[in-house]
């Protein structure tokens, strides 16, 4: 069993989130639309989420209880589509599948939900530092190592995941509590 959070490296993931996420996109797929890769993807990978929401430290409720029974039920071998199951049974799985993974990950109250021993603040990009935590995405947080002000109004941050973020404006970002209160208080006379 797990808290629903974990750190790679030094990257902050809340499962529940990114899988809520993951799973309402999932939901969003259309049968006149998707390719049947995009299909097989999203089965596949909801599989997995469903797995991972099974595994996560769950409270006693009822209702909670139910869901997870339900997940259980749609991700028995004779339920789940295969790779080369038609569209019109891969799509209704995937949508009551879907459905009830996002149920189940919005119900989840374990775990931190942001980087440990940080504060959300929102700040104007000008004022992002190296260190803040970025969300790159719902549930991830990535701290920044580098940043770059090309022009007036906009900041490039490098993540330490590796990716990029252009931002502009007011940021919300996760900022270290021990640096936020040695610069924020007030002097000390």
């Amino acid at each position: 069993m797990t808290n629903g959070a974990s750190t790679t490296g030094d990257v902050f993931v809340d499962k529940a989130r990114v899988i809520l996420g993951d799973l309402q996109h999932f939901g969003s797929l259309r049968v006149g639309t998707s390719t049947r890769v995009q299909i097989n993807d999203a089965v596949q990978k909801t599989i997995l989420h469903l797995s991972t929401l099974t595994t996560l430290q769950w409270d006693r409720r009822s209702e909670v209880r139910a869901l997870i029974e339900k997940v259980e039920y749609q991700l028995e071998a004779g339920r789940k589509p295969t790779s080369g199951s038609a569209p019109h049974i891969a799509f209704p799985w995937l949508r009551a599948s879907t459905t009830l993974g996002v149920r189940l990950a919005s119900l989840y109250r374990g775990g931190p939900t942001q980087p440990p021993g940080t504060r959300p603040e929102s700040t104007e990009a000008y004022n992002v530092r190296i260190g803040d935590y970025y969300q790159a995405r719902p549930g991830v947080f990535a701290p920044v190592t580098n940043m770059t002000t090309p022009r007036t109004g906009y900041k490039i941050l490098r993540l330490s995941n590796g990716r990029t973020a252009v931002v502009t404006g007011t940021v919300e970002v996760w900022r270290p509590v021990e640096y936020a209160l040695q610069h924020d208080s007030a002097p000390v006379w």
